[in-house]
């Protein structure tokens, strides 16, 4: 079944991340450009996980996952091996507006990490629904070699005419002008 792609501002969500391994270090890398606050809970931690929390500044702590670290977060990503663990988490956020993301666990995930391309405030999700994670990291690599060099540049550009000009149809012509200028062929 096919996922619908949703765009969620983090800057306003506490996300606990269960786990320390190499797991969790791919998830923070992946959430860390979209600045959610983010806390880590767990036993034991990988050496690269440990220098990204360091360099980041993240609030960790090197304890068991507890159901109390639940309170108050917004978005809770299992990044563990223990299956069972991950069911329970799932199970205990239910009716809690808490979306949970169990790492190769679908039946226990609201939502799933995409491949993604960003580049200032463009972001291209890509998700093969969680089918085939391998092919949506290829088309990302694609999508990234096919990027004008000057994409970031012309998007500056077309913030400033959205807020230099009123609503309308000069307004959107220049935005179009510009645009032309990315994709001059299309």
């Amino acid at each position: 079944m096919a996922l619908f792609p949703a765009f969620i501002d983090l800057k306003t969500k506490k996300v606990l991340v269960v786990g320390g391994g190499v797991v969790a270090l791919r998830k923070l890398e992946k959430l860390l450009p979209f600045e959610p606050d983010i806390k880590v809970v767990s036993k034991e931690f990988h050496p690269e996980t440990e220098r990204l929390i360091s360099e980041h500044g993240i609030p960790y702590e090197k304890r068991p996952f507890s159901f109390s670290d639940l309170e108050g977060v917004d978005i809770v990503i299992v990044a563990v091996d223990d299956i069972k663990l991950q069911e329970e988490i799932f199970s205990h956020t239910r009716g809690k507006n808490i979306l949970v993301n169990s790492v190769d666990s679908p039946d226990y995930c609201d939502f799933i990490f995409p491949a993604y391309v960003k580049r200032s405030d463009i972001v291209i999700g890509i998700s093969t629904s969680g089918s085939a994670p391998g092919l949506s990291a290829k088309i990302r690599k694609h999508i990234e070699k096919c990027l004008p060099e000057n994409i970031e540049e012309i998007l500056e550009e077309i913030k400033s005419v959205r807020n230099s000009l009123p609503k309308g149809e000069e307004r959107q012509k220049k935005i179009l002008e510009l645009v032309d200028k990315l994709f001059p062929e299309s």
